[in-house]
């Protein structure tokens, strides 16, 4: 009976390495997938420059404007797509940057 424990100690090490080594394999897969994906499609953020507008001096709008599009331009340096949130029927609430995310929009 003592024989067959290492024996078995062995089956488990090779299983344990095999499975590590798909695992790794498998995640390097999902990651150049995923690197794919993004270069066929980018990222989308939305920009609500509306939500920022409302109850602002109409004297600040040209500022606004500036900030908002200088933020955008960033963000498509960057590579992600950036639209108007009115622009779109319908997304999830996360792809929304907030008036808060903008550099120098009023508060």
């Amino acid at each position: 009976m003592a024989e067959g424990r290492p024996a078995l100690a062995m089956v488990i090490l090779v299983a344990g390495l095999l499975c590590l080594a798909s695992g790794a394999l498998l995640s390097l897969w999902w990651q150049r997938q995923l690197a794919l994906a993004l270069e066929v499609r980018p990222p989308v953020l939305l920009l609500d420059l509306s939500a920022a507008a409302r109850g602002a001096d109409p004297a600040q709008m040209t500022a606004i404007l500036r900030d908002y599009t200088q933020a955008a331009e960033r963000l498509a340096a960057r590579g992600i797509l950036v639209l108007d949130r009115h622009a779109v029927l319908a997304a999830p609430s996360v792809l929304t940057v907030l008036e808060t995310e903008v550099p120098h929009a009023p508060e």
